[in-house]
């Protein structure tokens, strides 16, 4: 069979964006285009778990690696792919109770929607910085329309104004980064500047590029930092957060952060790995600066979504201390605390959206007494927020201890600075237990204000059962098998 087969979920995307056009066309009614990308992204989602974890089922021969000229599919992708289309489906289901049977533009949400999940495909199988960087913008333009969707709320038309302003901005610096890249490499593949970089290391190239690569490296960072929010290039993310429409935040927290960090892994891990003592010692000083702002500013937020964001940002600088260490251990931990942080932080705001719609408001006082209106609700949310402290026996205590560990052995091995890396994350998780706990107590030690009946949407209610037996069961009881499908895309990372 043409291994072309396993770029299906990309082909299902660009089916499916031309098709609700065409259903736009043909009815107006707004419940067919959430029909189709549901079933576009679940048909997606079910044919990735399949045909690269049981390819027998679908009289599939695979033999772990399938490379085109742009496009690589490996365990690395692959993993990658099955949390970004079950991100979206997530979304596109909730989406369906967050806006009103007669919101205007439904079409082109869901059109939006899958535009960005089959950018965030391009940029897990991407080879090359011009593909990487396409996939990037093909999401990145949807998302900024998608922040912006309600155009009569002033807070989503400001957050959408500062993302695509923000957002164009570290385009162009990823842009002139990988322009000085192939000023002195003469290539755009990530194995093809390996190479050459290899060359330089051994001493094979000759010549003095020390500065060009430091300050390509610079610019790379500073653009892919706006991506994943990370320190000092974050200040756009709580705006946003809290602006855009909850679902829309829903992706950007677990999927677009992933899709960047899928973008530094492939850059700084595999294409620059030589000459990581240009950028390493940038690396670190940058992930314990995000892990230590974001829980300082947490702490005194009042609303929900903008707790969240900076929560975002800690957690951006736990993964960000693999990076300087370079090795196969730690690399897995931060794949795997990426892979739980999607589920944890999607999971935290799929509830804070639906708290929203319900119309309890966004601030902290709407969780009071949530236990009581909802006992389910308030048990998913816990789950969640005591995840990303990483209270074991949850799955983000799992994911977090590989990821210090494998950082800690090689800082042990190694550069002695990177424990201090470890240690910092160590104390800003047992900082972030405050403001944590301080959304937990609402829930449960509290009356509710209102003392009317609420009604939550089934759709969310499936979901954070969902959730809570993903983060607090299945993988807790299957964490060897989880951890070695991220060792595995580690290994397909590192090895390129």
């Amino acid at each position: 069979m043409d291994d072309s087969i396993f770029f299906l979920p990309e082909i299902l995307m660009v089916v499916s964006i031309i098709g609700i056009p065409a259903l736009y066309i043909l009815t107006e009614n707004n419940k067919s285009y959430s029909i189709c990308s549901n079933i576009s992204l679940g048909f997606a989602f079910m044919f990735l778990v399949l045909s690269w974890y049981y390819p027998d089922f679908l009289s599939l021969d695979k033999s772990g690696l399938v490379s085109y000229d742009h496009f690589r599919v490996d365990d690395f992708s692959q993993l990658f792919k099955i949390i970004f289309v079950l991100t979206a489906l997530v979304v596109s289901i909730v989406s369906t109770s967050y806006f009103d049977d007669e919101e205007p533009h439904q079409a082109e949400y869901y059109t939006l929607l899958l535009s960005s999940t089959l950018g965030m495909l391009v940029v897990a199988s991407a080879t090359d910085f011009l593909t990487l960087f396409l996939g990037i913008e093909i999401s990145a333009f949807s998302s900024y329309a998608m922040v912006a969707f309600r155009k009569q709320d002033d807070k989503s038309t400001e957050a959408g104004a500062k993302y695509l302003l923000i957002g164009a901005f570290s385009s162009g610096l990823t842009l002139y980064g990988i322009s000085l890249l192939y000023a002195i490499t003469g290539s755009l593949t990530f194995d093809g500047v390996s190479s050459f970089m290899h060359g330089i290391s051994n001493g094979v190239v000759v010549g003095d590029f020390t500065e060009v690569i430091f300050i390509s490296c610079l610019f790379i960072m500073a653009g892919l930092g706006f991506k994943i929010a990370v320190v000092p290039f974050h200040a756009w993310a709580p705006d946003v957060y809290q602006g855009a429409p909850t679902p829309v935040t829903t992706l950007l927290a677990a999927a677009s952060k992933a899709m960047g960090f899928i973008a530094v892994f492939r850059v700084f891990a595999f294409t620059l790995e030589s000459v990581s003592e240009e950028w390493k010692l940038v690396l670190g000083i940058i992930a314990l600066a995000s892990m230590t702002v974001g829980n300082l500013a947490a702490i005194s937020q009042k609303d929900i979504g903008r707790m969240l964001a900076y929560s975002s940002i800690a957690q951006a600088g736990y993964i960000m201390i693999a990076i300087p260490a370079l090795t196969e251990e730690a690399m897995s931990g931060a794949i795997a605390h990426t892979l739980v942080h999607a589920f944890m932080k999607g999971g935290a705001f799929v509830i804070v959206g639906c708290i929203g719609a319900v119309g309890l408001g966004y601030n902290l006082e709407s969780y009071k007494g949530l236990a009581k209106r909802s006992p389910l609700l308030a048990l998913s949310m816990t789950v969640c927020l005591l995840s990303l402290v990483g209270i074991p026996p949850f799955a983000g205590f799992i994911s977090k201890f590989f990821l210090f560990y494998g950082t800690l052995q090689a800082g042990l091995a190694g550069e002695s600075w990177i424990i201090a890396l470890v240690i910092g994350g160590i104390l800003n998780s047992a900082l972030s237990l405050y403001y944590y706990l301080k959304v937990i107590r609402y829930m449960y030690l509290y009356d509710p204000e209102d003392s009317g009946e609420v009604e939550f949407p089934n759709s969310v209610r499936y979901i954070s059962f969902g959730v809570i037996l993903l983060l607090a069961v299945f993988f807790p009881l299957y964490w060897e098998s989880l951890f070695e499908l991220c060792k595995e895309a580690s290994i397909a990372l590192i090895n390129g």
